[in-house]
């Protein structure tokens, strides 16, 4: 004999599946009513979109023709091939102005006035219309009316399609059977499982996967309420412990992380600093060659994260310099040909120096300093590469150092004039320089003009700010050294 209690339990469970099958089967037959209805609306709204694009489509191949001295010559053929193509439609004719028929698959209706106008009236449709397009209906049809329009703006006839209402009830019906049959296979699984799985199972674990996701999108803050004495219970618990561990330990990884990139920049920054002091370079010109080649690579479509990048490595391009001696670092007047070659050194020197750290401030940088004495034709160094086998990095880079290079004092030459150093620049377009991004650097030269004031401290730049940009290359004299940066 089953105890009380357990036969309470059966009793439970019984209702439980009774109210489960009545709520899963009310659920289904409204489910099915309601798709029908939508599959309906979709249908007809499909179905006069399709009448209107095909109504325009035959209109603008009816326009010439309509114009012409036997305009049924050409539109017979294309109604008549039309209703062949889409052979559900039901009806294609162009009409003339006046409401004669131009254009009928029965040669024998030409010049009729087309009936069926008159047993229309305008439907609420649900396509988007154009000036004097209306969908219309009747007991038995859909159909769409455009106007056949000249392209001076002139209405020189009418088009109508027309499909058959009951293509919608056919299409439907095609499926009713198969969704009743998907319908109910549903309402007997989702019985099985919310009265055996649901309550016993899924409803824990899909609390814990909850919980999980978020942990996992990064919300660390948000427990996981899960009452239940098994073991999924103290699951939840030991989950929520290890999120404030790892909250507690991200937090310390982001702080590390931040100070390691803090130290970079600074280590980067004062090494770009030794560099310009030892070789009595105009001042703050490491910060204005990183700043303009930031705005450049913004300019040149890189990402913000890329543009950081380069900002924070350009300051190191000049880097290999330190190895240089300072005879030749600081000769005030042109290098002989063996001295040109050791300063030419300080390329590669720079990324020896650089490319011994995986970090990636120090990789970009030691590209930087590696490959930004190359040139666009291949006559640059050190490598004597070309085009786009040369980093973005390094191209950026050459053209706004050349730029800041000529418009500064150097212990070899007084700074130049702004127009002049632009007519050096602009001859080196496709040559020296990567001709897209010089192109951009032109464009937008009043913006790196006012960056380059804002990181300098030599008022004669300020003075030439105003020159405007030449319009074709200038004629430079030839016994002005080329730039070396």
């Amino acid at each position: 004999m089953t105890p009380p209690k357990n036969r309470r339990l059966v009793s439970m469970k019984f209702v439980f599946s009774a109210v489960t099958v009545a709520l899963v089967a009310s659920t289904v037959i409204g489910v099915f009513m309601i798709t029908d209805r939508n599959a309906r609306r979709a249908l007809e709204a499909e179905m006069e979109m399709r009448l209107v694009l095909e109504a325009r489509h035959l209109a603008l191949l009816s326009t010439d023709a309509l114009l012409a001295e036997y305009p049924e010559l050409t539109l017979c053929p294309i109604v008549r091939e039309m209703l062949q193509r889409q052979s559900d439609l039901s009806v294609a004719v162009v009409l003339d102005h006046e409401g004669c028929i131009k254009g009928h698959p029965d040669v024998r209706r030409l010049g009729e006035r087309f009936p069926m106008l008159d047993d229309f009236t305008p439907y609420r449709s649900l396509a988007r219309l154009e000036d004097d397009e209306v969908v219309l209906a009747n007991a038995d049809l859909i159909a769409a009316r455009v106007p056949a329009r000249h392209p001076g703006g002139q209405v020189v006839g009418t088009v109508l399609v027309a499909q058959d209402r009951a293509h919608i009830s056919t299409m439907l019906a095609a499926g009713r059977g198969q969704v009743a049959m998907l319908a109910a296979a549903l309402a007997i699984a989702g019985v099985v499982l919310a009265v055996v799985v649901v309550r016993r199972l899924l409803a824990p674990l899909d609390t814990l996967r909850a919980g999980l996701t978020r942990i996992g999108d990064g919300d660390l803050d948000t427990p996981i309420q899960l009452r239940n004495a098994t073991e999924l219970g103290l699951l939840a618990d030991t989950i929520d412990t290890m999120a404030s561990q790892l909250k507690r330990s991200r937090a310390e990884t982001r702080a590390k992380e931040r100070e390691i990139i803090t130290t970079q920049r600074e280590v980067i920054h004062t090494l770009g600093e030794v560099v310009e002091s030892r070789s009595h370079e105009t001042g703050n010109h490491i910060d204005r060659v990183a700043e303009g080649a930031a705005l450049l690579a913004e300019f040149a479509g890189l990402n913000s994260r890329q543009c950081d990048l380069l900002r924070m490595a350009a300051p190191m391009h000049d880097v290999g310099k330190i190895g240089i001696p300072d005879s030749v670092l600081n000769k005030p007047g042109k290098l002989s040909d063996e001295e040109y070659d050791v300063m030419k050194t300080h390329a590669e020197l720079g990324h020896q120096i650089l490319s011994q750290s995986n970090r990636p401030i120090l990789r970009a940088a030691a590209i930087v300093a590696y490959q930004h004495h190359e040139r666009w034709d291949g006559k640059g160094y050190p490598r004597g590469i070309a085009g786009e086998d040369i980093h973005i990095f390094g191209r950026i880079v050459a053209v706004v150092d050349v730029f800041d290079a000529l418009t500064s004092d150097r212990c070899y030459r007084p700074a130049m004039p702004l127009e002049k150093a632009l007519a050096i620049l602009t001859e080196g377009r496709g040559t020296h320089f990567d001709p897209e991004l010089l192109d951009l650097f032109f464009e937008h030269l009043d913006r790196f003009r006012d960056l380059m004031e804002q990181h300098s401290n030599t008022a004669a730049l300020l003075e030439r700010a105003g020159a405007p940009v030449p319009e074709a290359p200038a004629q430079t004299d030839p016994k002005e050294p080329q730039p070396t940066a």
